[in-house]
């Protein structure tokens, strides 16, 4: 059985709806964070960065949101989260690079400018600078996506389960990704999935207060 650790609206969101839609037995472990429990040791020889997510699968450890997502979709194929054909599967490790090396990082100078700073005036001025950064790069999502339900068109994958979490961490946002009309579309209907809805339901988090509704 897959033991998984997680905190509420972190990352590892896409990890556990990744479990939800494979149907694969797991075992959830709550981190508190306001204990810092990722940063004591027992976690750390897990995670040596003391972050969030990390999966435990037998004697294997993994971590990286994106790693742990696509570990998972490999090892079930018959889920079919990746495409198995080319250039549909190039598209895909496109767009997933593009949300972990790009979009996330804009997020997390946005969530975390103590990370680079520790003058608060510094902090405020790196967090205005990357708003417009993080608009540019939902623009970047949006024209990609073109018209169908799902980020590779037809195809679910794990692009639309990452899109998804990530659309809910921009709720605080001034212009939150379902301002974005085909972000909206896609991020609707990954949303309305029964794993998607079973992994909201089990990290304790409402509809509403993801999707803007």
């Amino acid at each position: 059985m897959y033991k998984l650790y997680w905190a509420p609206g972190s990352a590892a969101m896409a990890p556990q709806a990744v479990l939800e839609e494979i149907g694969a037995a797991y075992e959830p472990v709550r981190l508190d964070l306001t204990a810092r429990e990722h940063e004591q040791a027992d976690y750390r020889r897990l995670n040596p960065n003391g972050r969030i997510p990390t999966l435990v699968d037998g004697d294997f450890v993994i971590f990286e949101t994106a790693a742990i997502c696509q570990y998972l979709a490999d090892k079930h194929a018959d889920a079919k989260l990746v495409p198995t054909e080319h250039p549909l599967r190039g598209r895909h490790y496109q767009w997933l690079t593009y949300m972990t090396n790009t979009v996330q990082v804009e997020f997390t100078d946005w969530f975390h400018p103590d990370w680079t700073f520790a003058d608060p005036a510094q902090q405020a001025a790196l967090k205005l600078a990357t708003e417009p950064k993080l608009y540019r790069t939902f623009q970047v999502l949006d024209d990609g996506i073109g018209s169908g339900n799902c980020m590779l068109g037809s195809a679910f994958s794990l692009c639309d389960i990452y899109l998804a979490m990530m659309a809910r961490w921009s709720r605080f946002l001034e212009r939150p990704m379902w301002r974005w009309a085909n972000i909206e579309r896609v991020v609707g209907a990954t949303y309305t999935r029964p794993a998607f809805q079973r992994m909201l339901q089990k990290q304790g988090i409402a509809w509403a207060e993801n999707w803007g509704k």
